[in-house]
């Protein structure tokens, strides 16, 4: 591990340094035209979402490794000198440095930068090296295939997929073996309760805390319908059960809290 966060360590010193360089490449002619089209869009963080998919688990996925600087990168063509971030709370836009196949992120971290290492032969993914905490982070970042709007929009889609991938059924109610689908774009295929969901990833809708990740239902046509509630994987990932969560009284102490089981699923995952 020592020997790891050396040579990570080193290869970022190495990036800096291609910054003193008298005609680095992105000041060459054409660098950005060359390099618009390949950047162009929305890139997510892949090793995050698989992460996700191990353990069945934003939470885990976040506490067994770490959160990326940003889910999400998007490149607009117009703007090829600056990048949009995302972090599942807020946007925000970065001036980018060209060098070569690097692109330095200027001021990730008050004084800091973040390293992006991208594939100039046409390969749709890039790593991503974070040194700025003090620690040194690899992640990978895909290029995402859909047309959504923006790469928070993209990254969802990316983690909803591995996070419920495989045909569902519930378990102990009269529509059991019924097959469900929670599909990657937010909406629920074959299930009377709810039609739509979302994951959360950032901020203050992890009322469980650390002890469970949260989803947010719905029904499509009614936003009144919206309820939160605690999910969790079995140990092989093929029983998902969702609790009934709730805010105490102001008698009762602490935050949310489970009351219950609300549903259960049992999942065949995709081949």
């Amino acid at each position: 591990m020592k020997y790891l966060f050396l040579l990570s360590g080193a290869l970022l010193l190495l990036l800096s340094a291609c910054k003193s360089d008298n005609k680095s490449a992105g000041e060459q002619a054409g660098i950005h035209n060359d390099t618009r089209s390949l950047l162009a869009g929305h890139w997510v963080a892949m090793d995050f979402c698989r992460r996700a998919n191990q353990y069945g688990s934003v939470l885990n996925a976040m506490k067994f490794s770490h959160v990326p600087y940003a889910y999400a990168f998007t490149f607009d063509p117009n703007r090829p000198d600056s990048v949009i971030c995302y972090n599942g709370m807020e946007r925000w836009t970065l001036p980018v440095k060209f060098n070569a196949d690097t692109l330095e992120l200027v001021g990730a971290r008050p004084g800091k930068s973040v390293f992006l290492v991208y594939h100039s032969q046409g390969q749709k993914d890039m790593s991503m090296f974070d040194g700025t905490t003090g620690q040194m982070y690899l992640d990978n970042f895909v290029k995402s295939k859909s047309d959504v709007g923006n790469g928070y929009a993209a990254f969802t889609l990316a983690l909803h997929h591995n996070l419920f991938s495989g045909v569902f059924s519930e378990i102990g109610k009269a529509a059991a073996g019924q097959e469900i689908q929670f599909n990657p774009d937010g909406f629920i295929v074959n299930w009377k309760p709810y039609d739509v969901y979302a994951v959360c990833t950032a901020g203050d809708c992890f009322v469980m805390d650390n002890d469970m990740d949260v989803i947010t239902l719905a029904k499509s046509a009614d936003v009144n319908t919206q309820k939160m509630f605690g999910f969790k994987y079995s140990a092989q990932n093929d029983t998902l059960t969702l609790y009934n969560i709730a805010d105490p009284t102001p008698e009762e102490k602490g935050g949310y809290e489970t009351r219950g089981v609300a549903y259960r699923f049992f999942r065949k995952k995709s081949q």
